[in-house]
């Protein structure tokens, strides 16, 4: 939050993220239970690969018409009609691809810091979904584990709700997990 507070010089709060992980058994239910959650509509979603020990992708997860409202206040535009514009430029593009940088090389270096494990990324691509068809995406991946962390973003007394969901294999899985219990008993003993 503090350096996207810098890069748009305007105050960001980021509410501490709610965390799920999906069951690849149960995957098709809960899919659509989190997906409510998140919105209806077309999302705009920024994506990273990351491997070595842990491999997997993570996703930046927003409703297209809150990007639209983010990215104008990034470049300190209003709104001049009350249903945003979903036409999306490649500088809008540019932007978003930079707020998933942020936000998920955070998220995934920090978990990879905190593992104390190298972890390789490629740079994010962006993409804007209809969410069903996101969806379909996503349950096409039965194979892998997920985690969903729900964040919110409040800019200008905008919120802007949104996901990060990380796939995992399985065996990544269970790696980030024994890597998690090394910790934990690193820090008890």
């Amino acid at each position: 939050a503090s350096m996207l507070s810098e890069i748009i010089n305007k105050r960001i709060v980021l509410d501490v993220p709610s965390v799920e992980i999906l069951n690849p058994e149960n995957q098709n239910v809960e899919i659509e239970e989190s997906f409510i959650k998140v919105a209806g509509g077309a999302l705009m979603v920024s994506s990273i690969d990351f491997g070595d020990k842990i491999t997997g992708e993570a996703n930046l997860i927003f409703p297209a018409n809150k990007m639209r409202r983010f990215i104008n206040l990034c470049m300190d535009v209003g709104d001049e009609k009350d249903e945003p514009d979903m036409d999306f430029t490649d500088m809008d593009f540019d932007i978003i691809r930079e707020i998933g940088n942020i936000i998920l090389n955070s998220i995934v270096g920090g978990m990879g810091n905190f593992l104390n494990t190298s972890l390789k990324y490629t740079l994010p691509k962006v993409k804007v979904y209809h969410r069903i068809d996101f969806a379909k995406n996503i349950k096409k991946k039965k194979h892998l584990c997920m985690l969903i962390l729900y964040i919110t973003f409040i800019i200008d007394d905008t919120e802007i709700e949104g996901a990060v969901i990380i796939d995992l294999t399985l065996n990544s899985l269970n790696e980030l997990m024994e890597l998690i219990k090394k910790a934990e008993d690193d820090l008890n003993g």
